[in-house]
């Protein structure tokens, strides 16, 4: 006799960790399937002791739906690591995919024998053998080798994955379901007070591999915030990844600058050298940035882009991207006297409507700005000598109250890429204003 208590708690633990998985993970073709894998285990331990107080037709309904559920409920496990295996393999991808649909086409002939069993001979389908395992010798000969081959074809395949798999981490969980396999298959021939306790022990063992894996998953995530910038990592982490992708329409202000004579000093110093001045330009000028709310969206050799009023809206942005243009000359002009005197730092501001969000591209998400802005800055940048910040037109007339900043006229030029002459301004700092 079945402890409905014990199966009561199986059948919640099962669908609880299958529910779990849906919920956080529904996106996932692979996680839906291991989450109705785990939901079908849930519900066989739920009908399961409701099958020795039934008797009948009505046994037969429960016998009948306890076999489709444990058939599906491994047919649905072999799915998911099929999914898992082919997101990870390199070369054999064919074969890993046979191994696995040759395996799900034998539990799906295991399910049916079971169900054409329970149908021709419902009597000794419906009685167990006494003793440890419930299953009688007949049974044991006939379902044993094609379950077998099943579980046997499935973990050559995850043997195939586990030694050319692309992501390492995915190996967490594939060895977790290989430790808990032996313990969810022993649960269909044990003896059925043992079938909780069995089945429990594999479900926490992978479980446990769960875990560990969405803990390498994090470290992982937090090591990758590195290559975000900082603003666009807060993004994420306050607002959610459907926040930062979301494009629209606003009005923001851009920096560029890039360093005079680079090509000449880069040809005539080793590339080592080269670098570590770069690493130490990038990190003055993230410093900069982030002081002034800044957000350094590109490094692209000497030229650096930074955004003021995305991915966070800022209402100042313009004043903000201009003090943090003349911060910026002031410190690497200063910078690169020091280092490099043959060097010399432009800058160009520029400050008009451009489109924000992220797009997809060479199998990633990248956060674009685009606009005539982000194209002026950069031009206007090109334009500009050692030690000197433009602007253009709405950047100057921004700035026309402001009793800090001062916006000089200078000769109008033609810019490629745009119509006309384009206003020009140098921008400075007010003699009397503070520094």
């Amino acid at each position: 006799m079945a402890d409905s208590s014990a199966y009561g708690v199986l059948a919640l633990l099962a669908a609880g960790i299958g529910f779990i998985f849906l919920w956080t993970d529904w996106g996932s073709r692979p996680s839906r399937a291991l989450a109705l894998c785990f939901i079908l285990i849930g519900l066989r331990a739920f009908l399961t002791p409701f099958e020795f107080a039934a008797s009948g037709s009505t046994l037969w309904l429960l016998q009948a739906l306890l076999r489709l559920a444990e058939g599906l409920a491994i047919l649905f496990g072999i799915e998911w690591a099929r999914r898992v295996g082919l997101n990870n393999t390199g070369r054999p991808r064919v074969l890993v995919n046979t191994l696995f649909r040759v395996s799900q086409g034998l539990a799906m002939i295991y399910g049916l024998m079971s169900l054409g069993y329970l149908a021709i001979a419902p009597e000794a389908a419906s009685s167990h053998a006494e003793g440890m395992f419930r299953v009688h010798a007949l049974e044991w000969a006939v379902f044993a080798p094609v379950l077998g081959l099943a579980i046997l074809l499935a973990a050559i395949a995850l043997l195939v994955v586990r030694f050319t798999r692309r992501d390492k981490i995915e190996s967490i969980r594939l060895l977790a379901l290989a430790a808990a396999a032996p313990f969810l298959l022993g649960a269909l021939v044990v003896e059925s007070s043992l079938v909780p306790i069995v089945t429990s022990a594999g479900l926490l063992i992978f479980l446990s591999g769960s875990v560990r894996y969405l803990i390498v998953q994090n470290q992982r995530g937090q090591a990758m915030r590195q290559f975000l910038s900082p603003e666009v990592a807060k993004l994420l982490s306050t607002d959610g990844v459907e926040s930062a992708m979301r494009r629209e329409k606003r009005t923001i202000s851009v920096v560029v600058c890039d360093l005079r004579n680079f090509t000449a000093y880069a040809q005539a110093h080793p590339s080592e050298q080269v670098i570590s001045l770069l690493e130490r330009y990038y990190r003055h000028v993230g410093s900069v940035a982030a002081v002034h709310g800044g957000t350094v969206k590109d490094h692209a050799g000497d030229g650096i882009l930074i955004l003021v009023g995305a991915p966070l809206p800022d209402a100042d942005h313009v004043r903000k991207a201009v003090r943090l243009a003349l911060n910026l000359n002031q410190q690497l002009s200063a910078f690169l006297r020091e280092v490099a005197p043959e060097l010399g730092i432009g800058i160009g501001v520029a400050t008009g409507e451009t489109t924000v969000g992220a797009i997809r591209g060479a199998g990633r998400y990248e956060y674009v700005a685009v606009g005539s802005a982000v194209n002026l800055a950069s031009r206007l940048c090109q334009r500009a000598t050692d030690g000197e910040v433009l602007a253009e037109l709405a950047t100057a007339e921004a700035l026309q109250a402001s009793p800090q900043f001062e916006a000089m006229p200078q000769a109008s030029e033609t810019l490629k890429g745009f119509n006309g002459e384009v206003a020009v301004f140098a921008i400075r700092q007010r003699a009397s204003s503070a520094q």
